[in-house]
């Protein structure tokens, strides 16, 4: 039986003080010890690493002594999500699943179609959790809630946040996503000129700010305008949270490493301090005036308010999480949009054929939310935007029991954590014609889509909010779209940030508007 890796620096030590009381060490004994120790280290490693090789699963090749096969992920040479996304290009084209390491820790990428429907939704009360949010549920603003949360607390939590969604919801949801909207019109009205001189504007930077007013909007019951208020303490926090190397350090670990949430605690996570000081002061306020908007503050505060549920009660630190589950939506629906922007300024076709859908649905039904759901082309494009551009690019799961996968002699342990790449599902030539080229016409209602079409999760925990989100990009698209016309001129890679395990471009997304006549 093979010692840990503490075991073994011991049983040195223990070495060098019998053998070396009488005598004092030199440079040759020095080096002898370091040799012994590092040949203990490299045998220790060589066993962890081939532990899927022994369970008679396929592994990656050239796998790290130290890191695993994730070193680029975790020391930010490649985006950690789209290294997932290079690690299923790598494997077997066959394999059906492909054993991997973070560190020394096993895991599983997932390939195969039917594995992944049995694992997500027919076999889901073995996963039902995700394996980001670790063993122990600590929070900055995101992992006690819907997105992290573990069942059955899970379970209580969705059934209670589920009526936010509903239709009247999200009829007044676009209420405050259009009235949030004119910061950023204004905004684009004063910087393209009205003459058809060509302007450039960042569309990443113009959706983050757009983000961060819908939030104040429908969250902490505030309008707020950070395209003017550039010096405001509340757009200082929001560039920190999109932007900043803490919070990109926080999301890599709680996604791929959260053992070390546990050992290090909170500290590591980014700190959520001044918003949480806003929600409290919005709530005392909501509660005090008595006034009802319909936003989500409300939906919030009757929460807290109702009989508790002991699998999950609404206490201070709950009810603010779930402003996390919120802000995680609208940042992930902002990235994609920006995204699909500057895939429509790429193909004028694309771009013309989205416009007028919108013009159409807007003539028939005036900015209602009968309008958005009669925009059927940009269903299309939003979906070609979530396939080639997914913002969470991976999924995860943790097995609770022992589990053995159906058809083979393959036996996936307690505790282990199992991947499903969507940059890699999404651009496999095997599920997708081209899958490399943006295309809406592949998600017209005649034809089938691949089961590994994943954008919004699948099985029970899918995405809780996948009408809002889809609304939210419908607004922004429709909103530019009847206005500007955007080319896209630049001529070098779009070069994704390396620190973002959400996707996310390193240097903005800069396209040319002009103004329609």
């Amino acid at each position: 039986m093979l010692f840990e890796v503490k075991h073994l620096l011991l049983l040195a030590v223990v070495v060098i003080f019998l053998t070396g009381q009488t005598m004092i060490l030199d440079t040759y004994n020095i080096v002898f010890y370091a040799l012994l120790v590092f040949v203990a280290f490299y045998f220790y490693c060589s066993y962890k690493l081939n532990y899927w090789r022994r369970r008679g699963v396929q592994q990656l090749k050239n796998t790290n002594l130290l890191f695993g096969d994730f070193k680029k992920g975790i020391l930010f040479q490649s985006p950690p999500g789209y290294h997932m996304g290079n690690l299923y290009r790598q494997s077997p084209r066959d394999a059906p699943f492909v054993g991997f390491y973070i560190f020394h820790k096993p895991c599983l990428l997932l390939k195969d179609s039917e594995v992944i429907k049995q694992i997500l939704s027919r076999d889901f009360e073995n996963f039902s959790d995700r394996s980001f949010s670790g063993s122990e549920q600590k929070d900055s603003s995101g992992m006690i809630n819907l997105f992290g949360l573990r069942n059955p607390a899970w379970r209580s939590l969705r059934k209670k946040i589920t009526p936010t969604f509903t239709l009247c919801k999200l009829k007044q949801l676009l209420t405050f996503m259009t009235e949030s909207g004119d910061p950023m019109m204004e905004f684009l009205c004063k910087n393209v000129d009205e003459d058809g001189e060509v302007k450039v504007i960042d569309v990443q930077d113009t959706c983050y700010k757009y983000t961060a007013d819908l939030f104040a909007n429908v969250s902490l019951g505030s309008r707020t305008d950070s395209f003017n208020d550039k010096n405001s303490d509340y757009l200082r926090y929001f560039k920190k949270y999109f932007h900043s190397f803490r919070r990109m350090i926080a999301i890599v670990t709680v996604f791929f490493i959260p053992e070390l949430v546990k050992v290090v605690g909170s500290s590591i996570l980014f700190d959520s301090t001044y918003l949480r000081k806003l929600f409290w002061s919005a709530v005392r306020l909501r509660e005090k005036s008595g006034i009802k908007r319909g936003d989500f503050l409300d939906t919030l505060i009757q929460l807290k308010n109702e009989e508790q549920d002991p699998l999950y009660e609404f206490n201070e630190h709950n009810l603010f999480s779930q402003t996390g589950t919120y802000l995680a939506g609208l940042e992930t629906s902002s990235n994609v949009t920006a995204f699909t922007l500057m895939e429509l300024a790429k193909n004028s076709e694309y771009q013309d054929r989205a416009r007028e859908c919108i013009k159409t649905a807007i003539a028939q039904h005036g900015w209602t939310v009968e309008a958005f759901n009669n925009m059927k082309y940009l269903d299309q494009v939003i979906a070609e935007g979530l396939r080639l551009h997914p913002s969470v690019s991976t999924l995860d799961r943790e097995a609770l029991h022992d589990y053995k996968i159906p058809n083979t002699d393959i036996v996936i342990e307690a505790g282990t954590a199992v991947y499903i790449s969507l940059f890699g599902t999404h651009r496999d030539p095997k599920f997708f014609d081209r899958p490399e080229e943006f295309d809406p016409d592949r998600f017209t209602e005649d034809k089938k889509v691949s089961d590994n079409y994943l954008a919004f999760g699948s099985g029970p925990r899918q995405c809780i909010g996948v009408k809002a989100g889809q609304l939210y990009m419908k607004v922004v698209l429709s909103m530019i779209l009847l206005k500007y016309k955007l080319n896209h001129k630049q001529t070098e890679d779009l070069q994704l940030d390396r620190r973002a395990t959400f996707t996310t471009a390193a240097k903005g997304i800069n396209l040319e508007f002009v103004k329609i006549q």
